[in-house]
């Protein structure tokens, strides 16, 4: 009933009898110029063009500057890595010199006959004389691009994952020397028991010798011992393990002969034998 009594009383919608108030009170003012706003706008979109283009131009600018300064790096690099290597070949020329008018000098009497095998003993043992003989050829190589796991995955969780590392060397070196090696070369370094296999970044040092993938490392040796003990161990099977997860190379092959060179001699400056020391 209050329904039927409210609808009696006001006929007039509320919003109309608003509407017909205002219109009373007078004509509604005429809506502002939209041309303040149009300036201010098309001012903030310049101001935003202008910081914009300045932040991409220092972002170019960087990295063109980032660009060029590893260009210069990497040539000098190669260029350092040249001259070393033809430092190398040098020195081992003149090693041969030096050994053949010391063999030379010492062959004219019984004394300097027994010298020359004594240095050969100790040659053989520090590694600084050039040995042949038999033994395994162990290649370990980076991981492919785009290479694919039997599972159809990527090989290589990361960019680490998927090149040989200092430490696999390290790892691979210590498994042959404990199968019986008695002489191992990396990419035709001789290693000695003072070469140190280390990284810097992304590259592996072998005696402090830039090498680049992949690595060849030549062990003389029994090649049956050297070869069944190597991959029955633990280097082999965590190798093998390297290559199923990441896609690294790994290699093992028979050689009936090979050459390995001899290291270079360390000049000492503080120490002195024993029998000299006063």
């Amino acid at each position: 009933m209050s329904l039927l009594v409210d609808m009696m009383n006001n006929t007039l919608d509320e919003g109309y009898a608003e509407r017909a108030a205002r219109r009373a009170e007078g004509p509604a003012p005429a809506p502002r110029a939209p041309g303040r706003h149009r300036w201010t706008a098309g001012l903030a979109l310049v101001a935003i063009g202008v910081v914009t283009g300045t932040a991409i131009s220092q972002v170019r600018e960087r990295q063109e500057a980032s660009t060029g300064l590893r260009t210069e790096l990497a040539a000098e690099v190669r260029k350092r890595t040249a001259q070393t290597e033809s430092l190398a070949d040098q020195a081992e020329q003149l090693r041969a010199e030096v050994a053949a008018a010391q063999a030379a000098a010492l062959g004219a009497d019984v004394a300097g006959r027994s010298a020359t095998r004594r240095l050969e003993e100790l040659g053989l043992a520090s590694g600084t004389l050039a040995v042949r003989g038999p033994g395994v050829v162990v290649t370990l190589a980076d991981a492919p691009e785009g290479a694919v796991a039997p599972d159809g995955s990527l090989r290589g969780g990361t960019s680490i994952d998927g090149r040989v590392q200092d430490r696999d060397l390290q790892d691979l070196v210590n498994g042959l020397k404990a199968a019986g090696a008695e002489a191992v070369s990396v990419n035709g370094i001789r290693l000695t028991a003072l070469t140190a296999i280390r990284s810097a970044g992304e590259a592996v040092l072998v005696d402090f010798r830039l090498l680049s993938p992949p690595y060849v490392v030549r062990a003389i040796g029994d090649p049956d011992r050297l070869e069944l003990e190597l991959l029955d161990g633990p280097t082999g099977r965590r190798l093998a393990t390297y290559t199923q997860l990441y896609g690294l190379g790994f290699e093992v092959e028979r050689d009936a002969s090979m050459s390995l060179p001899g290291a270079s001699t360390r000049d000492l400056r503080s120490a002195l034998p024993e029998e000299d020391r006063s």
